[in-house]
């Protein structure tokens, strides 16, 4: 429910089933999928929408004969507490271009429980827009709701996976492509401090593998097991072989290294 803060603020805020890190990510990366359809400038229908996600940044409104809408500016970027952007549209609902003629919207999320988190949306400073704000303080204080964002994050939800039928698990699978799964061991001569500057090297032969795209995925592990990391390749094991062996950390003894063949799908990615 939307409330009145004072004369020249309005709030509303709702309690989801998701995470604040999942909640952040929702209501940021995936705007464009739970904000009303009906809710933009644009002459044309609305086609998506895109959250720059950095301080400086905008959000972009899309319509399907191309046209874009550029009405708000990201002020403060901490996820996953806390997003403020301001509201670059005056009381004719037509793009302001002053900055100080705009409004801010914050929107917060903070931890119930475990899996549970309450996003509070407030809209303030809606003075700033001049002779007639107050037409826009009662607008946006009718208009915003989180309802359909609440819907969205709670369908996010692990036990309501999507269902998948026969034929997309079909065609799935025409598209799997052999990689090269590495588990990467530590050995005795792995001590820390000791092999730091070697570890060094090591991770920036990775970062330039990755930039190379030989490694697609690389992740450190971080527990005791002396698991030191998996990575996956893109080309065959003769020639993650060939690469592994020019690894400072594999040369220096401090690694040694499992190769197993594997099969994915393409673009499978880390979010």
């Amino acid at each position: 429910m939307t409330q009145l803060v004072d004369d020249t603020s309005v709030r509303t805020s709702v309690d989801v089933s998701v995470p604040p890190s999942r909640a952040f990510h929702l209501f940021t990366a995936e705007i464009g999928a739970w904000w009303d359809a009906d809710k933009h400038i644009l002459q044309a229908p609305l086609a998506e929408m895109e959250f720059e996600p950095f301080v400086g940044g905008q959000i972009i409104d899309r319509g399907t004969d191309g046209s874009e809408c550029r009405w708000a500016r990201v002020l403060a970027y901490d996820p996953p507490h806390r997003v403020v952007f301001s509201w670059d549209i005056n009381v004719q609902w037509q793009i302001e271009t002053n900055p100080e003629r705009c409004s801010e919207v914050e929107i917060t999320f903070d931890a119930l429980t475990d899996g549970l988190t309450r996003v509070q949306l407030t809209h303030r400073n809606l003075d700033r827009h001049g002779p007639g704000w107050e037409t826009m303080r009662d607008a946006v204080g009718s208009g915003w709701s989180l309802d359909g964002f609440a819907a969205y994050a709670d369908s996010d939800r692990a036990d309501q996976l999507p269902t998948i039928s026969d034929e997309t698990m079909q065609a799935r699978l025409s598209q799997t492509k052999p990689y090269t799964v590495m588990l990467l061991h530590a050995t005795d001569k792995c001590v820390r401090p000791d092999v730091d500057a070697i570890i060094w090297e090591h991770g920036r032969r990775n970062m330039a593998l990755v930039e190379a795209g030989e490694l697609l995925i690389v992740l450190p592990l971080s527990d005791d097991t002396g698991l030191a990391g998996v990575g996956v390749f893109a080309g065959d094991t003769d020639r993650v072989t060939a690469i592994l062996e020019g690894d400072p950390g594999i040369q220096a003894g401090i690694f040694r290294y499992e190769l197993h063949p594997a099969r994915g799908f393409p673009g499978a990615a880390l979010s």
